[in-house]
């Protein structure tokens, strides 16, 4: 009796420390001084997250990561919900141009947009990087009329630990921003680096 009272509170505690990590934000510590620094923004949509980085024509392009089935084709079923977070499945880029802010800001509208001054050839590098990436396999390319997004399939599996927010801190990591906390959810604030 006395050790199932031991296992029942360790449970708890566990799932109450889980909670908490899951629940509280993960901060973004952009670099202290960016040489040629230019804004990158994330969006920040609840469970999902995508980074947006300006082009070389003033425009801006958003980038994000999902599962293929649930993401590019809107097969959101109990069963897609859940191969996608319990099983290895088929991962996708999407790709959205916005031709300047104004138009990102009206198609983000009551979402998260947060912006933070990044190294304007870091931020060149990596977007060269995924417009490869996405090219690679454009001829998988899908148009979703929901998210305004194109989407490829992508080389990288889609996990419960490999998920559309841990592949944006991959990509924040490449900008030179610090991510600290726990990346489950969509739940980013940043942080100056000064603080």
């Amino acid at each position: 009796m006395r050790l199932r009272r031991i296992a029942i509170l360790f449970l708890v505690g566990f799932a109450s420390v889980s909670l908490i990590g899951v629940l509280s934000p993960t901060v973004i510590v952009p670099p202290s001084a960016p040489a040629a620094p230019v804004t990158a923004y994330v969006v920040d949509q609840g469970f999902h997250a995508g980074l947006v980085l300006p082009d070389r024509n003033g425009g801006l392009i958003q980038y994000a990561y999902g599962d293929w089935n649930y993401f590019a084709l809107n097969q959101q079923g109990l069963s897609d919900g859940l191969a996608a977070l319990l099983i290895p499945t088929q991962g996708t880029l999407g790709r959205r141009k916005f031709s300047n802010v104004a138009e990102l800001e009206q198609w983000v509208g009551d979402e998260t947009l947060l912006s933070l001054a990044v190294t304007g050839t870091k931020a060149v590098k990596l977007l060269d990087s995924l417009n490869a990436r996405f090219n690679r396999h454009i001829d998988t390319h899908v148009e979703n009329q929901v998210t305004g997004l194109t989407l490829v399939q992508d080389d990288l599996d889609y996990t419960l630990f490999h998920n559309s927010n841990h592949e944006l801190v991959v990509w924040l990591e490449e900008l030179d921003c610090r991510v600290e906390g726990f990346v489950l959810l969509s739940n980013f604030q940043v942080k100056s680096p000064k603080d």
